[in-house]
């Protein structure tokens, strides 16, 4: 049946959308907030471990960091691999052997061993990130694509708001049990999950939705007519060059990748400096006890979750990215800035904090709607997951800055800063210099 003699009411529409939803999204949201958790963990791991180990804040930051450069230099042929073999087999590649790896930090003794475990957990967690993505424009349209990267993104808010607790908690209840430090049986207890998760991926996920055994001849055909109209939408149309070295090379010569890719680097250097510097942030304003120092965490990472919700339904909603992420941006700056020299208590510290989580996560779930619904067909897979690679290299910067900073000022001013210099720039690109198709969102 041709896809595009089908006619297909809202109702019938919206049914199927729901049907998308409520299959996909659960299982790839708890996958993405383990993955969050397992690479961030050791923020809270390092209130232990840097007595054990005996490394200093930049050693730390280069511990931090270096899971990045491992992610980055194996991001490209992960995804073309998904492309090429499907996203089944790919995803619980990569779940099962982060998990393993995350679970092998309990045997580390040096640093040095911690600069090697978490080089390895970079590369094998390498293409998850943009592989979900590339994975959500087989199924949804573009308009969708703003609701759906705020639920996946909502793990990396969900992993300190209930996983940092759960840490502390560890940590601190643990500490000693079976001669075992209790960052030893955090990193154990928050790796097992993520492996049993990756091999039920396997036999639940569908590579695409033309393969999928739960959805009807019918429903399959209405989907097609719905990708099919949606203008945003070039990723259903594949080509077999997508894998070829001149497509790689186009890709890496496009000056429009590099622009969407510091969208997303501009945000995720607050996630990251949140993430792994937060609790020793708290512990810096006088909290001792690692489980209080989680509790007080979840303040910011809670508004973080709320400006997700809010500024990624209303994006969609009016169908505009540019003003919305532009403002987003602007508002987690001027927070950021505010933050650096305030001078009251720890409760109004975190909410302004958490102010500038509520605008950079925004921001962070809207800079990922635009690559899937800019770039066509033959040049997503390699174009995705450049712009992952290059925007997560903020997860290296954002750390590392971090640690120089305090190491030479003592303080975390400069850094705060800094970081929102990045994201004010960014948000001037998106209002200048980002071209229109980039942030062009269906009306259909």
């Amino acid at each position: 049946m041709n896809a595009n003699l089908v006619d297909i009411n809202e109702q019938e529409k919206q049914k199927l959308l729901n049907k998308l939803l409520w299959k996909i999204m659960p299982i790839l949201f708890l996958a993405y907030m383990f993955s969050f958790l397992d690479r961030v963990n050791i923020g809270y791991a390092k209130l232990q471990m840097q007595d054990y180990i005996g490394f200093t804040d930049i050693q730390y930051a280069y511990a931090a960091g270096i899971f990045f450069i491992g992610y980055a230099l194996f991001e490209i042929p992960s995804n073309l691999l998904m492309d090429k073999i499907g996203a089944r087999k790919t995803l619980t590649r990569i779940m099962v052997l982060w998990g393993l790896a995350s679970a092998a930090t309990v045997f580390i003794t040096t640093v040095n061993q911690l600069y090697m475990i978490r080089f390895l957990l970079g590369i094998f967690e390498a293409g998850f990130y943009p592989g979900v993505f590339l994975y959500f424009s087989y199924w949804f349209p573009s308009y969708m694509r703003g609701r759906v990267a705020a639920i996946i993104l909502a793990g990396s808010l969900v992993a300190p708001i209930i996983g940092g607790p759960i840490s502390g908690i560890i940590m601190t209840e643990m500490d000693g049990f079976g001669g075992w430090f209790g960052w030893q049986w955090m990193f154990l207890l928050e790796a097992l999950p993520i492996i049993f998760i990756g091999i039920f991926c396997l036999f639940y996920l569908s590579d695409k939705p033309s393969t999928s055994k739960w959805l009807t001849d019918h429903e399959k055909v209405m989907h097609q007519k719905m990708m099919n109209d949606d203008a945003g939408n070039k990723a259903t149309h594949h080509d077999k060059s997508a894998h070829s070295m001149s497509n790689i090379l186009t890709c890496m010569s496009d000056a429009r990748i590099y622009l969407l890719a510091f969208l997303a680097f501009a945000t995720y250097c607050g996630n990251y400096g949140f993430s792994f510097w937060l609790p020793t942030m708290i512990k810096d304003m006088g909290v001792t006890n690692i489980a209080h120092i989680s509790f007080y965490a979840v303040i910011p990472f809670s508004l973080g979750a709320v400006g997700l919700f809010l500024i990624t339904r209303s994006s969609d909603k009016r169908r505009e990215r540019r003003w919305h992420y532009a403002l987003s941006m602007i508002f987690a700056s001027s927070m950021l800035v505010l933050a650096a020299y305030w001078e009251g208590g720890i409760i109004s510290r975190l909410i302004i904090l958490g102010f500038a989580s509520f605008g950079f996560m925004g921001g962070m779930a809207l800079a990922w709607t635009l690559p899937t619904g800019y770039l066509d067909g033959k040049t997503a897979p390699v174009g995705i997951a450049l712009v992952s690679t290059l925007a997560t290299t903020a997860g290296y910067f954002a750390p590392w800055i971090m640690g120089v900073m305090r190491e030479h000022f003592g303080t975390n001013q400069a850094a705060l800063v800094s970081i929102a210099a990045v994201m004010l720039f960014a948000s001037v690109l998106m209002m200048f210099v980002v071209p229109a198709k980039a942030v062009y969102v269906s009306k259909k």
